[in-house]
């Protein structure tokens, strides 16, 4: 089987449609991403690849020399051509840096001819529904443009191909008084919702925007009852979502509560789910991984909860869910938003009439260039590296 002989990071920048708007908590950001770009080269030419979201910058060092010489299957343990678990010997280094496993498990595909979403299970959708995140205080970027900035978001999400939105709500938490803020957060989902009319999903967040007030979370989602929420994120803080569900049903009112994307595995499910009843676990993708997914997707079935995981400012954590999406039957969204990347390619998942689909190329679809392979050169398949920073590699 092939080995990795050489490991390659770099930082990636990538372009976005705008500036990023405010959501409760952050100002505006401008209209680019980064990715920590890793990529584990085997002896046999192949590239497997990950979003390090945990990786090298800011004095945080990649400990990645055991990787070098290993056959990527050994890594893990495998059942009926189905990957289980980490391998014990691997165990520590697996769970120190999660989404190692994207690139370890991108190689084992590829070494076996198959889309990566086949080593997670036997499939459980032919596609991978997604959702829109774009839509953010838009309306306060240029002093108060009213409802019509965000209207406009919704739209150009139509015309990319979704069919779910989701709307960041939670102004009052820094930036309007109340009860202005309510109101300006009801009035742009109400004027989304007309404008995008009955057939297309809504989603709300609040980046916990309403923490401390239960009650105007409450009159919130009574106000916005008829935009029919796929599902409410984050509206309070934690340790208030009992109180928010209680709250809601005494309005009659049932919204699937999501959450988690700040929580890094099956052992906060385990510890806080009881306390913090959540309907949708929404854990980020690349700082997850597959593995834990696969944990956390048993603890899902085991309590009738869903997934949809955490994706921003990343294309290849969007491919990755789609890949869990199209395996796994309790991962259900997968965040999009308009961040892009040059320097490689990702068109093994396109999105079409609201759902990302994955072509039948190894692996997990995207093509990167093999730093090894001169730039310019008729072996390179793309330009992975050329508009980054070489961060540190090992060979």
């Amino acid at each position: 089987m092939p080995r990795i002989e050489g490991i390659a990071l770099y930082e990636i920048v990538g372009s976005r449609e705008a500036v990023v708007a405010p959501n409760a908590y952050v100002g505006i950001r401008p209209p680019h991403a980064r990715e920590n770009l890793l990529l584990l080269l085997s002896d046999d030419g192949r590239c497997g690849i990950t979003n390090l979201v945990d990786g090298p910058g800011e004095g945080v060092e990649l400990d990645a020399g055991w990787m070098v010489g290993l056959d990527p299957r050994e890594a893990f343990a495998w059942q009926g051509g189905h990957v289980t678990a980490r391998a014990p010997a691997h165990e520590g280094a697996l769970r120190a840096t999660p989404g190692l496993d994207i690139a370890l498990l991108d190689l084992c595909a590829q070494s076996e001819s198959v889309p990566l979403w086949r080593l997670l299970g036997d499939g459980a959708r032919p596609n991978a529904p997604a959702y829109d995140s774009t839509l953010y205080f838009d309306d306060l970027v240029d002093g108060d443009g009213g409802v019509d900035p965000v209207v406009r978001r919704a739209v150009a999400a139509l015309a990319r191909g979704h069919r779910a939105l989701k709307i960041k709500v939670g102004r009052g938490l820094r930036w309007m008084s109340w009860p202005e803020c309510t109101e300006r957060d009801i009035a742009v989902c109400l004027a989304v919702r007309r404008a995008v009319g009955p057939e297309v999903t809504l989603m709300v967040d609040a980046n916990h925007g309403y923490g401390r007030y239960v009650d105007d979370a409450v009159d919130f989602l009574t106000e916005t009852a008829d935009c029919a929420f796929a599902f409410a994120e984050e509206m309070v803080d934690d340790g208030e979502v009992a109180a928010l569900r209680a709250a809601l049903r005494t309005r009659g009112l049932e919204v699937p509560l999501a959450g988690g994307e700040e929580a890094r595995g099956l052992a906060w499910c385990r510890e806080q789910w009881s306390a913090c009843p959540l309907d949708i676990f929404q854990m980020d993708m690349c700082r997850t991984g597959f593995l834990e997914y696969l944990a956390i997707a048993e603890f899902a079935r085991d309590n009738g909860l869903r997934l949809a995981p955490h994706n921003f400012g990343t294309r290849i954590g969007v491919c990755a869910a789609a890949h869990l999406a199209r395996a796994v039957p309790q991962a259900v969204w997968c965040e999009c938003d308009d961040s892009a990347f040059p320097q490689y390619d990702s068109s093994g998942a396109t999105l079409r009439d609201g759902a990302l689909w994955l072509d039948e190329r190894p692996g997990l679809g995207i093509l990167a260039s093999d730093p090894r392979v001169a730039p310019g050169s008729d072996e390179a398949p793309s330009a992975a590296g050329q508009n980054g920073t070489a961060l540190r590699g090992g060979a």
